[in-house]
């Protein structure tokens, strides 16, 4: 008997509480009539000591604040960065657009984009057949006979940068036996039809991670892609 009546008393305690808070949230100008409340509550800490309820609102305020400048701050470098990035694109895509030489629009790829990706390795690999027998792109083609091709074919059909990690076969064929990458990102090369990877890889296996955007790598892949295909045309 005694238990069903605690346990209607905590039943009928919740209930009041509850009044009372829709009471407060409904009629909130009985706190602004009353305003001597304010200092007379009292809100217990876990380490004995209390603090009024002013007190308490004003270190919620300033817990805010402190976190809106933190998420402020964030944006801001974001779009720092983003302009940044903005910026070398627009150089990158002058310089190709006065590139008339094949090996020179190459390695100027892959000088800059090493440089704005702040990235370890940057290298071309084309399918077979791409370019003909054209002898600049020699070193440069992926080995039909290892099977690589069969792996990154599906991902310069999707389009789409591929980024994370990768076995360690995948990354011998496309950077070198004798280069560690911890992480990497795929960038597919195609215009009407398909031509390869540009490849950019980091030591760091948080470097290029499945979730970072890949809006500016699919707008290098676009702008690279378009002026390759026009000079291995041409050749």
């Amino acid at each position: 008997m005694t238990e069903v009546s605690a346990e209607s008393q905590a039943k009928d305690g919740d209930e009041e509480e509850a009044r009372v808070i829709r009471y407060l949230q409904q009629n909130p100008e009985v706190m602004m009539q009353h305003p001597e409340i304010f200092s007379q509550l009292t809100i217990p800490h876990l380490t004995g000591g209390a603090t009024s309820l002013v007190e308490r609102q004003l270190k919620m305020l300033r817990d805010e604040n402190a976190a809106l400048k933190s998420k402020i701050e964030e944006l801001v470098g974001i779009a720092r960065e983003n302009e940044d990035l903005n910026q070398r694109f627009h150089r990158l895509a002058l310089e190709l657009m006065h590139t008339d030489q094949l090996h020179d629009v190459l390695a100027m790829v892959q000088d800059q984009v090493q440089t704005f990706f702040y990235t370890d390795f940057v290298c071309f690999r084309f399918l077979p057949g791409v370019g003909g027998d054209n002898s600049l792109l020699d070193g440069l083609y992926l080995d039909a006979r290892s099977g690589i091709v069969d792996s990154v074919k599906p991902w310069i059909e999707a389009r789409r940068p591929v980024c994370g990690r990768q076995d360690d076969k995948i990354n011998r064929e496309l950077f070198g036996a004798d280069i560690r990458v911890g992480s990497s990102a795929l960038i597919p090369l195609y215009h009407t039809s398909d031509l390869g990877l540009l490849c950019l890889g980091s030591g760091s296996s948080e470097r290029f991670g499945l979730a970072m955007g890949t809006i500016f790598l699919q707008q290098l892949g676009d702008l690279v892609s378009n002026r390759l295909k026009n000079l291995l045309q041409a050749e």
